[in-house]
């Protein structure tokens, strides 16, 4: 069996504590979620618990809204968190590196369920699964039992698990709640946004734009995580980005549909609205890049709803052995 190495949450604590020490952390920097969990690639979860145990230690404090800052009064106008130094021990480096190997697994587990929710109904086998991602039983169930409270699988009265199908209702549903609160969360975190997030988001869009037939569903998975999830999900409202979370992750199947049959015309229009919102998002304009989000959100469940009875197992693309059609 695998052994699971140290903690993420203590990495990030000790990093963020030693670095605050040697003062490569100004006291009045913002120091936020989605910027630590950015800089040292590791999810939200670990980074909060740190913030909180730095908090208690009375090393950090909350300020509502903005994240943490140090305790003291120097200012520290114009630095940003993002734009810092930090060192970082070699040997913590490396549990970053590693990150929790349950996590991941369980992130990849979510994602494979989730990809395949309108190609039809699908059994998922426990001890396919185990073998699959070379864990226990034990471990597979607690994965699906993960998965279940998110709304990707259910179980069974007989104890057996099964994803799938998407009907036209789950999908008015879904739609119907990111159209009421990926706006606002955009609206929420424009103000703030990073330039050279938008930046890079713009040259990915652009050079899938000019290489449409050549775009694969990694690259569309990525185009679609850099709007909805690293821009609209980085606000510090927690209860509204988890719930976006949800309805998004059912909805990312249709992504993967558009390039595994080969529907490039989709792709094109869904990039060139990602592109809009993206270019008001640079010029400033949050309340015209919700507009936008909304109508694109608006056309993408029309879309899917027109093809999701022309979908079977048969375009599902590399489908792993545990995911079982029904």
């Amino acid at each position: 069996m695998k052994t699971e190495p140290p903690r993420i949450n203590d990495a990030v604590y000790k990093i963020l504590k030693s670095n605050i020490e040697q003062n490569r952390i100004p006291c009045g920097v913002r120091i936020r979620e989605t910027d630590v969990a950015r800089l040292l690639d590791v999810g939200r979860v670990p980074v909060r618990a740190a913030l909180a145990r730095l908090e208690g230690e009375a090393i950090l404090v909350n300020a509502p809204g903005q994240g943490y800052v140090r305790t003291g009064k120097a200012p520290s106008a114009g630095v940003r968190f993002a734009d810092l130094e930090l060192d970082i021990d070699p040997e913590l480096l490396e549990i970053l590196g590693n990150r929790n190997w349950r996590m991941r697994i369980f992130d990849e587990a979510e994602l494979t369920v989730a990809s395949a929710l309108v190609f039809g109904a699908y059994s998922i086998s426990e001890a396919r699964l185990a073998g699959h991602y070379g864990v226990s039983r034990t471990i597979a169930r607690e994965f699906l039992s993960r998965i279940e409270r998110v709304g990707l699988v259910a179980q069974l009265p007989n104890g057996r698990w099964q994803a799938g199908p998407m009907t036209d209702k789950d999908i008015r549903d879904h739609y119907a709640m990111r159209c009421a609160l990926e706006p606002l969360a955009l609206r929420e975190v424009a103000a703030t946004l990073e330039k050279t997030l938008v930046g890079k988001m713009i040259d990915r869009l652009e050079k899938a734009q000019h290489e449409i037939e050549t775009v694969t569903t990694d690259d569309i998975l990525r185009l679609e995580k850099d709007l909805h999830v690293d821009i609209v999900l980085g606000g510090t409202n927690r209860p509204m980005n988890d719930a976006i979370h949800r309805s998004q992750l059912p909805l990312i199947s249709t992504h993967i549909s558009f390039v595994a049959t080969q529907s490039y015309d989709i792709v094109e229009n869904t990039i060139n609205e990602h592109l809009a919102i993206a270019f008001e998002l640079k010029a400033g304009n949050g309340i015209a890049a919700s507009q936008l989000l909304e109508q694109h959100l608006i056309r993408a469940r029309e879309t899917t709803l027109r093809r999701l009875s022309d979908l079977q197992d048969s375009h599902l693309p590399n489908r792993p052995d545990f995911l079982v059609p029904l």
